[in-house]
C-alpha cells in the first residue's frame, strides 16, 4: 500500500494534480497535509496533542510514502517543511513510531517551474529518509510553467507511478 502526503498552498493546484497523475498509476491515496491541524516542533512539548500524531501513525500504515510538493524558493513548501520538522517528535516523545518507520519506502513528487530539479533539492528528503532508516528511491519534477504541464512532463509521472507501483 502507498500513500502520498501533499504539502502545498494549492491544495488543488498544480503539484496535486502532478501528484494524481502518478498516484493513478501505483494506486496511492493522497492525504492533504494542509488540511491537519499541526504546528511547528516545540521542544517544551505544548502541541502534542495536535494532529500531527494521527499523520505520523497514518505513515506506518503504508509501505511506500510519496512526499509531494511544490518548489517554493528552491526549497519545500512551508507545509512540508512543518511536516519534517515534526519528524523531532518522532525521535524524541514518539520513538515507537519513529523505529516502525525503519524499512519504508521514500519517494518525492516535486513541481516547479523550470526545467530540472534545483539543485540540492532533494537532499533533505533523502537524509531525512537515511536517518529515519528508510529507504529514499528518488524522485519525478514536473515543469509547470504556465501553469502546464508538457506531454513529456505527465508521461514522467505516469513512468515514475509505476515504479512505485513495481518497488
Amino acid at each position: 500500500m502507498k500513500t502520498a502526503f501533499l504539502g502545498s498552498s494549492n491544495p488543488h493546484g498544480n503539484t496535486r494534480y502532478f501528484a494524481e497523475v502518478c498516484c493513478r498509476v501505483c494506486n496511492a491515496e493522497i492525504v492533504d497535509i494542509s488540511t491537519y491541524d499541526f504546528t511547528p516542533w516545540d521542544y517544551d512539548g505544548k502541541n502534542l496533542n495536535d494532529e500531527f500524531q494521527h499523520l505520523a501513525k497514518l505513515m506506518l500504515e503504508y509501505s511506500d510514502i510519496i512526499f509531494c510538493t511544490p518548489v517554493y524558493w528552491y526549497s519545500m513548501s512551508c507545509q512540508m517543511k512543518i511536516f519534517f520538522d515534526r519528524f523531532s517528535d518522532l525521535l524524541t516523545r514518539r520513538k515507537r513510531i519513529g523505529k516502525a518507520l525503519a524499512g519504508k519506502r521514500t519517494w518525492l513528487i516535486a513541481v516547479g517551474n523550470e526545467a530540472v530539479i534545483p539543485e540540492g533539492f532533494e537532499v533533505p528528503f533523502k537524509r531525512t529518509s537515511d536517518y529515519m532508516k528508510m529507504h529514499y528511491m528518488g524522485a519525478v519534477f514536473g515543469d509547470s510553467t504556465n501553469d502546464e504541464f508538457s506531454p513529456v512532463d505527465i508521461k514522467k509521472a505516469e513512468s515514475f507511478g509505476h515504479r512505485i507501483k513495481m518497488a
